[in-house]
């Protein structure tokens, strides 16, 4: 039907260079459009090599000093402060003193090291006496 209306209007004899101009124009569009494309493609792949770039560049920066400025400066509850430290009350006056803090031993444990010491001590105790000298007279 176009083509039709194109003889009539333009004619037979003007037709077909009328056609390969069109051809060009859309040829011309064509390429504009590719090379937009081409074009707006490129900066999108700038961009994320720029992103990535500065990823990198920032695991490889790693500062945990800058890691904790941005973790105040971010979106953080901050109003509350953490909960305090739970204590021992009353505080020894001096640690060194207790002498449980050394040992991790069990009950069981600890009974049969009592009793040792105790059989040490009657063992040195028996032997520690001055015998008695024995003279045949």
């Amino acid at each position: 039907m176009i083509a039709v209306v194109a003889i009539v209007v333009i004619g037979p004899k003007e037709l077909p260079r009328t056609l390969r101009t069109i051809g060009q124009w859309i040829g011309k569009a064509r390429a504009m459009t590719r090379d937009f494309q081409n074009s707006v493609s490129d900066m999108i792949a700038e961009t994320e090599l720029d992103e990535l770039r500065n990823s990198a560049n920032s695991i490889s920066d790693f500062d945990s000093n800058n890691m904790l400025d941005d973790m105040s400066s971010s979106n953080m509850n901050t109003s509350t402060p953490p909960p305090p430290t739970p204590q021992k009350w009353p505080p020894d006056d001096n640690p060194a003193d207790d002498p449980d803090d050394d040992i991790d031993a069990s009950d069981e444990e600890m009974a049969q090291y009592q009793a040792d010491m105790v059989a040490e001590d009657q063992d040195s105790s028996s032997t520690s006496e001055p015998k008695a000298k024995v003279t045949d007279s």
